[in-house]
Parts: structure tokens; C-alpha cells; sequence
């Protein structure tokens, strides 16, 4: 919250007072301890419990959501970093930069899925992992729009393995997509869905066109997240140890922020 490292939070004179009147008769850990602790596997399922409970709260408040938008967020570090797991890949088009990229899968408000990968893997290999857990959800169905990245025959079946429809716009390259023995049932369904026959009647978006346009919806919350802090990791933030419980944290304190938004106190 404070954007500060562990040894900071282990010196008193950084606490406020409400905080210290908490910790009455308490000594704070060293940061040595702190480090020690933030491995064990206890902590790291308390921050895994905590993720989940506060998407499964906005779900909730949301109600049954069958739209799933998946999407990546560049983390960048520096060019001389000594981070040997971050990764030198695109993070646009043309420009290339060193990091990590944060995967999510959304569902509203709410950070379902995530994971962390070096820079330069393909979105599609995020696909790979995220889209096996959508079968723990509790409404186990619905469309998962995203780019055109995502347009690959792999992750239509991973998505339909799932009982979900990838909704990818096709890459202009792909001059076969309706060819049925180079392209799968759900990749050829998806390009019916985006297509709009009948635009030019003046007849409006289909059904397919909003959904991408749905997507647009994890657009705006890795942005509301970067303003609270989840851009480029700081510089005591390094490998994927340290990387992965800092991106959690500030998810947990963007799902903490949208409840106090609807008035719901955690």
C-alpha cells in the first residue's frame, strides 16, 4: 500500500499510531523473518485464499457473469536488471522491453485467474494455463472474448474443453480460418460471431460484436489497478518469488477497493 520494501515495514516508526496501539506488547519481526515467512506455504495459501474470496464476493454482487474477458499486462524492469527469469519480448506493437507479463482471466470487477510469465512467451501460452481453471468456476459456461493474439486452433479447444467459446477477431494473416481441416468448430464459430453481415443495412453490432466489445472491460481494470500501483515492479521487487505475492497484493487491494466502492465491507 505504501509502495515500500519489507525491511521498511519492519521498523516501528513507520507504522501509524492506530496501528501501533494493535501491536501493543509486540515485537515486529525483522526483515530476515518477514522474507523467511512470505515463503512458507502457509502465507502463500492465506494470500491464495484471500484472492479468491474477494472475487468470489464481487461475482456476487454482480450476479451470474457468463462473459470472462482474458488479456496480458506488461511488468516492466530495467535493462541492466540481474533478474535472470525476466525476459526481453513485446509489449506492443514494434516495441520490445524486459519483464514479466501478468495474465488474468476477469469476470467484471473481479481478477478470477491469474499467473505470471517472463515477457517474451506468447499470450497463448498464458491461454494454456488459465483456461483449465475456468472449471472450477461456479457457473461453469460462457464466452471468453479477447484479442486477436489469442487466435489459435490450441486455445479454441482449451477454451471449448472448459465448456467455453473463445471470441478472437481473426489475424488478417489467416486467410483459411473457414477451411474445416486446418481450423477447429470453435475457431470457425468464432468468426461467425464477430462477423457483421449485415452493418451495412445499418442494422448495428450482433451478438458477437458486443462481446468484444465486452473485452474491454479487463482493459480498464488492469488499468484502474495500475493506478494502484500494479505497473512496473519496484526495483526491490525481482524473480518470480518476490514478483508473484507483490502482484497479488495489489490485486487483493483493487477487489478491497471496488467492495468499499459498492459499499461492501470485508
Amino acid at each position: 500500500h505504501h509502495k515500500q520494501p519489507v525491511s521498511w515495514a519492519c521498523k516501528s516508526e513507520s507504522w501509524s499510531m492506530p496501528m501501533l496501539h494493535a501491536t501493543v506488547g509486540l515485537e515486529l519481526p525483522s526483515q530476515s523473518t518477514m522474507s523467511r515467512r512470505m515463503r512458507s506455504v502457509g502465507v502463500l495459501q492465506l494470500i491464495e485464499r484471500v484472492l479468491k474470496k474477494l472475487a468470489e464476493m464481487l461475482c456476487l454482487l454482480q450476479g451470474a457473469c457468463v462473459i470472462k474477458p482474458i488479456d496480458s499486462k506488461p511488468l516492466r524492469v530495467g535493462s541492466f536488471s540481474k533478474d535472470r527469469d525476466a525476459k526481453r519480448g513485446y509489449v506492443g506493437p514494434g516495441e520490445k522491453a524486459r519483464g514479466y507479463k501478468l495474465h488474468a482471466i476477469t469476470c467484471g470487477d473481479a481478477f478470477i485467474h491469474f499467473t505470471l510469465l517472463p515477457m517474451n512467451r506468447n499470450d497463448q501460452f498464458g491461454a494454456a494455463m488459465l483456461l483449465p481453471q475456468l472449471s472450477e468456476d461456479r457457473l461453469g459456461y460462457g464466452y471468453v472474448p479477447g484479442d486477436n493474439a489469442y487466435d489459435a486452433n490450441p486455445v479454441y479447444r482449451a477454451a471449448a474443453d472448459v465448456n467455453h467459446q473463445l471470441i478472437a477477431p481473426p489475424r488478417k494473416a489467416n486467410a483459411h480460418v473457414r477451411d474445416t481441416k486446418r481450423n477447429c468448430p470453435q475457431r470457425i464459430r468464432s468468426l461467425d460471431l464477430c462477423a457483421n453481415p449485415l452493418a451495412h443495412c445499418g442494422l448495428g453490432d450482433n451478438f458477437g460484436r458486443q462481446l468484444l466489445h465486452a473485452r474491454k472491460q479487463i482493459e480498464r481494470n488492469f488499468g484502474h489497478a495500475a493506478m494502484d500501483g500494479l505497473d512496473a515492479p519496484p526495483p526491490w521487487v525481482r524473480t518470480p518469488r518476490r514478483l508473484a505475492p507483490w502482484a497479488a497484493a495489489k490485486l487483493i487491494q483493487r477487489m478491497m477497493r471496488q467492495l468499499e466502492i459498492k459499499g461492501v465491507r470485508v
